[in-house]
């Protein structure tokens, strides 16, 4: 029983999502990237290519059987993460870029880690170049919706 609860979760968030992502395509893009770049173009191929991907879900979304196995990093996902020369682990949650300030532990998909870890999966390991230099982290687990 909990399996189909999960599946009816899971479906009815990313459906929404999608929902979401589809009316505030346009209205992201000229916010973020008001003037011709290559940097609005880049942004609007990910845009097209997560919208993709979210329909690629949905249609999915019976193959996930637990929490923490969902298949790629998306708004709204919750990820644990390994340092890979620490061993610390770390939890983000991957937030819109157009919603209200994130958390302590909220990251926008246009940060340098929500760039990294954008559309990964689990076991794929990231390179982040930040201020304090360039870190390596592994995917350890995805949960979506993110407990709230």
């Amino acid at each position: 029983m909990a399996e189909s609860v999960l599946l009816g979760e899971v479906k009815e968030a990313l459906i929404a999502h999608l929902v979401e992502v589809e009316e505030q395509y346009d209205g992201f893009i000229d916010e973020f990237f008001p003037h011709p770049s290559p940097d609005r173009e880049r942004i609007k191929g990910r845009v097209q290519e997560y919208i993709k991907k979210l329909e690629d879900l949905v249609q999915k979304a019976d193959q996930i059987k637990d929490k923490g196995s969902f298949p790629l990093v998306i708004i709204g996902s919750r990820v644990e993460l390994e340092d890979l020369k620490t061993k610390e682990k770390l939890v983000f949650q991957l937030i819109s870029p157009t919603g209200d300030l994130p958390g302590e532990d909220g990251i926008s998909p246009l940060s340098p880690m929500g760039q990294a870890l954008f559309l990964k999966a689990i076991g794929d390991e990231i390179e982040v170049e930040a201020p304090g230099g360039t870190f390596h982290y592994q995917i350890l687990s995805i949960y979506y919706p993110a407990d709230r």
